[in-house]
């Protein structure tokens, strides 16, 4: 197995609770964080999650480095990009998922893509209380009724739930693995009609862990 992991970031900037990033820091002595900005996905469609994806790298970044671990910002589409990585430089790759079906094919794509060039990968649960395909009905078929489909997915939440929460461990160096890296400010809108709405709304864990405590 390599010493070296990646950690693909989309849209969960969570430190707790991330699935793929504690795994990684748990079991590599290197682990950098890459964020894919691909344009197609976000330019005048997406405007406003241009500053949110902004801020949430900045924040993510700065907690990143209290564990040893980079953030690195490329511009590309992630089927291009990673076709790139080979299995001579010696990586691991893993990512959290996203459940809407253009995401989830191009995990499978993507999936095919390492297996190729000999990469161990590994998607994770992503930011939902169960998987979709694992709330069904004892013949396997989905549900059609909600009341049944909560209290069976409610069953399965509270079996799995952990025993603690899963935690991110600091690794021994920090390293960059790419070229080309970006910075978050090259994200944000052309228009600064965002500069007021700072003032209303920070998106970062911290502050949102603050709120609800």
């Amino acid at each position: 197995m390599s010493k070296k992991a990646v950690v693909w970031i989309r849209d969960d900037f969570r430190i707790k609770n991330n699935t793929a990033l504690s795994y990684a820091t748990n079991n590599y002595d290197t682990v950098t964080a890459l964020y894919i900005y691909n344009k197609e996905n976000f330019d005048d469609v997406r405007e406003a999650q241009k500053w949110w994806v902004n801020k949430s790298l900045i924040n993510f970044k700065d907690e990143l480095i209290k564990y040893n671990i980079e953030l690195e910002l490329v511009f590309s589409d992630e089927i291009t990009f990673f076709s790139k990585v080979k299995g001579k430089q010696e990586i691991s790759i893993f990512w959290n998922k996203i459940y809407e079906p253009s995401q989830l094919k191009l995990d499978n794509d993507l999936i095919k893509i390492f297996e190729k060039n000999k990469i161990l990968s590994k998607c994770f649960k992503g930011n939902v209380l169960n998987e979709y395909n694992n709330v069904t009905k004892d013949d396997g078929s989905p549900y059609k009724v909600y009341s049944p489909f909560w209290r069976v997915g409610e069953q399965i939440y509270l079996d799995s739930i952990p025993n603690k929460t899963l935690k991110v461990k600091k690794v021994k160096s920090k390293i960059k693995l790419f070229k080309n890296n970006n910075v978050p400010d090259q994200i944000l809108p052309k228009k600064n009609w965002y500069k007021k709405f700072e003032k209303y709304w920070d998106p970062t864990e911290k502050t949102i862990r603050k709120i609800f405590k």
